[in-house]
């Protein structure tokens, strides 16, 4: 049996448009309901077009027949059920979570079940609590389950003492006129692919082969970096740094700053047992012997704190090298790496001069620190 809307009142209908033109979905359907119904259309013909129920359209009619508008009027929503996860539950989670978990459950960290358990355990009104209702909390608190970051430190019970060495030196160095201060560093560079990063998506990830019976073409890059100009004197040694090729070094280097009109650099570089062996050691104090007798460039060397490489600017110049510009590249002859790493590492230098001169300008203002 088709059932049809009465006669709308006057008053109703003042009601109906303004439904009609307000935000409000539900009573916008029910409004559209009786004003096809009003105009003669079936209850299926009006839920097909509202994309509605046949049985909705039918309880809206009725209800408004024998109800009027009171009857279909839209009714605020209660909101639901209150929720039983309060401030007071998240925050419990959060202390929970920077603890560590009790002995018997033999792990380093929480698990969202753990911590589950242990939430419903402490709140009467939670009966059971899911795992993903912890998460949900912790991630609106801004916790998450993060790898830890690595922390590098030196294990060199005199890293405070060379530390100071090292700054006073700098100091003594870059107030002078007739001196100067030398970062002096080492690395080894084989022909073939280094860890690189590269574009690529995601079911196409970059690839670098690994090597491991094959014979290595390893050259070693001796590099002194001026402090103050950040002009780089560059030297290649075949295979890895040893005692023979650091002395080589050291004799091209000391020659070429006998003729800068220095008195004396500050050689600072790290404990490498090239650097602090006895073969070394000895040469130095012949050639600081041979320099007070000739009038030659004195050389002050300064040990860095074992494991210290943040204190060695070289560093980060030798590994940017390695992964941003070798990256995957294979070269065919030593004599090419060697002059494509010079390239970029004198270009590398000349711009990090700039970011220097205005970190040293801050510290200077701020603090007037040694860098």
């Amino acid at each position: 049996m088709t059932i049809y809307v009465r006669s709308i009142r006057p008053e109703e209908s003042e009601t109906l448009d303004h439904w009609e033109r307000a935000d409000d979905v539900v009573g916008y359907r029910r409004a559209r309901i009786l004003r096809l119904s009003e105009a003669g259309w079936k209850s299926e013909e009006i839920a097909n077009v509202l994309g509605l129920h046949v049985e909705t359209v039918r309880q809206t009619i009725k209800d408004f027949n024998k109800g009027g508008i009171p009857a279909i009027a839209p009714r605020p929503r209660s909101g639901g059920s209150q929720p039983i996860y309060t401030d007071e539950v998240a925050e419990a989670a959060e202390k929970l979570v920077r603890q560590k978990p009790p002995p018997e459950q033999d792990r380093a960290t929480w698990t969202l079940v753990g911590l589950s358990e242990v939430l419903a355990a402490q709140f009467d009104h939670i009966g059971a609590m899911s795992h993903e209702a912890v998460r949900r909390l912790l991630k609106q608190r801004g916790v998450t389950y993060r790898r830890a970051k690595e922390w590098l430190t030196s294990p060199d019970p005199l890293y405070d003492v060379r530390k100071n060495q090292r700054d006073r030196l700098l100091v003594m160095a870059r107030g002078a006129p007739d001196g100067a201060a030398i970062w002096l560093d080492q690395s080894w560079f084989v022909r073939w692919p280094y860890q690189f990063w590269d574009w690529a998506t995601k079911d196409d990830a970059p690839r670098v082969a690994k090597r491991w019976n094959e014979g290595v073409d390893t050259t070693a890059l001796y590099a002194a970096l001026d402090d103050e100009t950040q002009e780089a004197f560059l030297r290649w040694a075949e295979g890895q740094p040893n005692s023979k090729a650091t002395i080589e070094f050291l004799e091209a280097l000391m020659a070429h700053w006998n003729t800068q009109d220095k008195r004396f650099i500050v050689l600072i570089w790290d404990k490498a047992s090239w650097h602090t062996s006895n073969r070394t050691t000895q040469w130095i104090r012949d050639y600081n012997r041979r320099a007070k007798q000739e009038g030659l460039t004195r050389l002050i060397t300064c040990l860095l704190p074992t494991r210290s490489p943040w204190l060695m600017p070289l560093e980060s110049v030798f590994g940017w090298i390695k992964h941003q510009i070798l990256g995957d590249r294979f070269f065919e002859a030593v004599a090419e790496l060697q002059a494509a790493v010079e390239r970029c590492f004198r270009r590398r230098v000349a711009r990090a001069q700039i970011r220097r001169d205005k970190a040293w300008a801050l510290v200077a203002q701020n603090s007037g620190s040694v860098v």
